[in-house]
């Protein structure tokens, strides 16, 4: 009977966690939890970047429609989203869709048929390196 009780406990003890594996465990989600951590922001900042050149493009495109069912250009961003008369609005999402993902307005240039339309990146200010413009996006298709 004695040795069947000390077989017993043996077994229970063997069945649980011993403390050094316990800390390899926390160890290991520590590192999981830094790498998720340093991860994520860069990866939610490149997918804002990827929207915006999408935004401007889109919005281009925009532009070029208006011109085509007006027979003239807009004189800014806002005519796209403005519903007038019979006519519906070219760009669906209200004043929203005017908007980059870091909440700044597209700013729009033409000179003569050359159309841009500009986001002024995470920086939110116009005129920097990290400007995306539609000019310089790449198409569909492209590798980013």
């Amino acid at each position: 009977m004695q040795r069947e009780e000390e077989t017993q406990v043996a077994a229970a003890m063997r069945a649980g966690f011993t403390l050094i594996e316990i800390l390899v465990a926390v160890a290991i989600i520590g590192i999981l939890g830094t790498v998720a951590t340093v991860s994520i922001p860069r990866i939610l900042e490149n997918n804002k970047i990827k929207a915006a050149k999408i935004g401007v493009d889109n919005l281009k495109a925009a532009v070029v429609t208006y011109n085509i069912e007006k027979g003239k250009y807009p004189s800014d961003l806002k005519a796209l989203v403005d519903a007038s008369g019979d006519d519906g609005a070219v760009v669906d999402g209200g004043d929203g869709a005017l908007y980059d993902p870091w909440g700044v307005e597209y700013k729009y240039e033409r000179k003569g048929k050359n159309i841009v339309v500009i986001s002024a990146g995470p920086d939110g200010e116009f005129g920097g390196e990290d400007d995306i413009r539609s000019d310089t996006t790449r198409r569909a298709g492209g590798n980013d």
